[in-house]
């Protein structure tokens, strides 16, 4: 089978090259990194300001004796005016001093003091300590137990959706990982493949090593090789960050304990298998477009700007997304479920959400198969046409003729 052969040499071509395992590590690793550091240090500081620890010396001037002396802890000091700690102050950076005017049940400002030198957001985080004391403060005046919970206390809730069936349903998160996860799958699947394809062809065609390898095989063996190849890479990009996603995952929840508040059991997936081939469709559908440009254009360069008006239609779905989350089954959203360059994203994401009906899915499915079918003839004429034409892109005329 020529086209295997081909596949293994176009598979073999990419994985060899330092740039995709540089390009297919670094998101990963990147995306850990930052997560894990982001999250640790978020958890760290919040800590910190909950033991008031991100400041060495906390002063205080109360002139309406509303902060109860009791609760002062250890970097806490009670103080009568500015004048006594203005040396200090200045001395230690990391001190402050909070003012509670006479007029602050009127205006209800504060005065905070520091020195110039240090953290530029040490005002954002006295905030939270003010808030914390004066309400700390209130609430050990009241002696009814039921409202000192309830104000002192942050409230959760768990929600229900009623099915058609009268089934109830809890709501969370979860309900979004599966769309969430389908669409970054179809972004990697899609566009950083059919980019592959596009460089592939429009290289050889340039380097005329095209030419040797038609000497070999035939020109429908040669494109679909290729295609092959490339959903070969995909699966492999895709299964290493997969393992990295699951050594994230495992770190943050153990090692880190960093909270993700997301179920894994409880994501349903029973709408995975079609989201599975709405993103095989788009790939071969994009992929065969990118055959086709790759193999017109007269370069590298100029199939790229042949391309750009293809990925502009591909990811025009994203300025649709919001209207598309809130009323997945409105006409706009029902209209582009089947318009070729945006049916394949839309229907994968009105799929995950669990919005299409039987009617539209047979009809999504179908359309879906017609429009690759289309793509890939399209393409694979282009292909026997362009491929052999140097120093020019063949005009419309002529393609209207050959397909003739």
């Amino acid at each position: 089978m020529k086209f295997f052969e081909i596949a293994k040499f176009e598979y073999k071509k990419i994985i060899k090259k330092p740039s995709f395992w540089a390009s297919t590590l670094f998101l990963p690793i990147f995306i850990g990194i930052v997560g894990l550091v982001s999250g640790y240090s978020s958890m760290d500081a919040m800590k910190k300001m909950e033991n008031m620890e991100i400041f060495s010396k906390i002063y205080i001037v109360d002139e309406l004796d509303l902060i109860d002396t009791q609760n002062l802890g250890q970097n806490l000091f009670e103080i009568d005016n500015l004048d006594e700690v203005k040396d200090s102050l200045l001395e230690d950076s990391k001190s402050i001093l909070i003012v509670i005017p006479d007029n602050f049940l009127e205006s209800l400002r504060y005065e905070v003091y520091f020195s110039e030198e240090g953290d530029i957001l040490r005002g954002a985080n006295v905030a939270l300590i003010v808030d914390s004391l004066l309400k700390n403060s209130a609430i050990q005046g009241i002696d009814n137990e039921s409202s000192r919970i309830l104000l002192t206390s942050q409230f959760n809730s768990t929600v229900f959706s009623i099915t058609d069936d009268g089934k109830l349903q809890e709501e969370g998160l979860e309900k979004f990982v599966l769309p969430i996860i389908s669409l970054v799958l179809f972004f990697v699947t899609v566009f950083i493949s059919s980019s592959f394809l596009l460089q592939s062809v429009s290289a050889e065609k340039e380097n005329r090593m095209i030419e040797t390898m038609l000497s070999i095989v035939d020109k429908k063996s040669l494109m679909i090789g290729k295609m092959v190849g490339l959903i070969c890479v995909v699966f492999t990009q895709l299964i290493i960050w997969l393992l990295f996603g699951v050594l994230i995952y495992y770190l943050a929840m153990s090692k880190f304990d960093i909270p993700i508040p997301i179920d894994i059991k409880a994501i349903d997936l029973q709408y995975l298998p079609i989201n599975l081939f709405f993103i095989i469709m788009g790939f071969l559908f994009f992929a065969s477009v990118m055959t086709g440009v790759g193999a017109v254009g007269t370069g590298a360069e100029d199939s790229r700007n042949l391309s750009s008006i293809f990925i502009i239609l591909s990811i025009f779905p994203m300025y649709l997304m919001q209207s598309l989350i809130t009323e997945p089954n409105s006409l706009l959203a029902k209209i582009f479920s089947y318009f070729p360059f945006t049916s394949f994203m839309i229907l994968l994401t009105r799929n995950s959400l669990g919005v299409l009906s039987v009617e539209e899915l047979i009809i999504g499915i179908f359309t879906s198969i017609i429009y690759v079918a289309i793509a890939i003839f399209l393409a694979s004429k282009l292909f026997e046409l362009g491929c052999l034409m140097y120093n020019r892109r063949p005009t419309f005329a002529e393609i209207v003729k050959y397909f003739r």
